[in-house]
């Protein structure tokens, strides 16, 4: 996780671990470029108004609340559409029946089942590395996704995704992401 400091009107980054980001490797943003806040997530989420989603320790959830309350800044939540495309690679079996619910889910988000298979099948090894590491059962999302194909894990070297790669998918996580609707 990157190191975080908040200041009166702006999020200080440091050591943010993906490249493509547009804070990479130490940047800032303005609370007035930030769209919104998902402070639920795992990890929390500041979304940015240029289309990019930046991650920020749990441990910093609470000033990370005070932020976004004394910048006006929206608290939100959504579906997170990551975890149900990464749940085939959770340490946990899954009936049929409960698969099922997950495209129907994922259908009603704009994403045919072509698509999600053909996600999952990119990021299959990767992400089997990385949970072989994790042992996740419960919870893997784009922030798992992003530090499975960049390597950023014991033995990711690996599997990684070249740097063009990286960024491409980066970029079209991305977007994905922010179409994500309200809860």
């Amino acid at each position: 996780m990157p190191d975080v400091q908040f200041m009166e009107n702006q999020i200080q980054f440091q050591k943010y671990p993906f490249q493509a980001s547009s804070i990479y490797p130490n940047g800032s943003v303005a609370s007035e470029d930030i769209f919104e806040i998902l402070i639920t997530r795992c990890p929390p989420e500041v979304r940015l108004k240029s289309g990019e989603v930046l991650f920020v320790s749990a441990v910093h959830k609470e000033s990370l609340q005070m932020f976004a309350k004394s910048n006006k800044i929206p608290i939100v939540s959504r579906i997170d559409t990551w975890s149900f495309i990464c749940e085939e690679f959770l340490d946990t079996e899954f009936s049929d029946e409960d698969k099922e619910k997950v495209y129907q889910l994922l259908e009603n988000e704009g994403l045919d089942r072509n698509f999600v298979s053909e996600t999952r099948q990119i990021l299959y090894i990767p992400m089997m590395a990385y949970n072989s590491i994790m042992w996740d059962w419960a919870h893997l999302g784009l922030y798992d996704v992003l530090t499975a194909i960049s390597g950023q894990f014991p033995y990711g070297e690996q599997v990684k995704f070249t740097e063009e790669a990286f960024h491409d998918f980066y970029w079209k996580a991305m977007n994905l992401a922010m179409r994500e609707r309200n809860r």
